[in-house]
């Protein structure tokens, strides 16, 4: 079998998991399941991949390069206007949100039972947490945020805060939004406030 073949096998194998965790939770899905969407035989299955939730985490691997994107507005703040870089940031996460939400939403009640999710996820966390870090103590050293709680603790809580509400807004239905567009402001105020110390708009 040629690499390229080999890349086509281990790729349809990746959208067609993502495409079945759209219909049905993790736990209702068999790797014959995957198999049969992908068009791949089981040995092309088991070449690439240990079980379903290693194919998970290798979705997970690809979505984590286009979350890492959608937050950069933030966390390098080149414009000089943090409030618009927040909020661009956080409405590329949520489209990264809307478009593989079935995906995340598997991973965020996965990673408690598999280790090798949990440490993608932690990693993913860790990044955007270290961002965030990096901004506040600018902000500070700056005079434009006050001093406050440890910035690594402030943005750990800050991004897993985030990613609760963002997982609760894709299981639908819940915070009493219809949108997950509507949850930008809001978290926009949230990281305003938490970071700068004010309401957004009152600098």
């Amino acid at each position: 079998m040629s690499v390229a073949t080999q890349s086509r096998a281990e790729s349809a194998i990746v959208d067609a998991t993502e495409r079945l965790l759209r219909e049905r939770p993790l736990h209702q899905l068999s790797v014959a399941d995957i198999i049969d969407a992908a068009g791949v035989s089981r040995t092309s299955f088991y070449a690439y991949f240990a079980s379903k939730t290693a194919v998970i985490a290798e979705c997970l691997r690809e979505v984590m390069d286009q979350v890492m994107v959608a937050v950069r507005p933030f966390h390098r703040q080149s414009d000089g206007d943090p409030e618009a870089a927040i909020r661009v940031s956080l409405l590329q996460w949520v489209e990264v949100c809307k478009t593989h939400g079935a995906l995340l939403r598997t991973v965020s009640e996965e990673w408690p039972h598999d280790a090798e999710i949990r440490r993608l996820w932690f990693e993913t966390l860790e990044t955007m947490t270290a961002g965030t870090a990096r901004v506040i103590r600018g902000a500070r050293a700056s005079g434009q945020a006050p001093a406050g709680a440890d910035p690594r603790a402030l943005a750990a809580c800050l991004m897993w805060g985030y990613e609760r509400v963002l997982h609760v807004a894709l299981v639908g239905g819940a915070l009493g939004l219809a949108d997950p567009d509507a949850i930008v402001e809001p978290l926009a105020q949230m990281m305003v406030g938490g970071l700068y110390g004010r309401a957004p708009g009152t600098a």
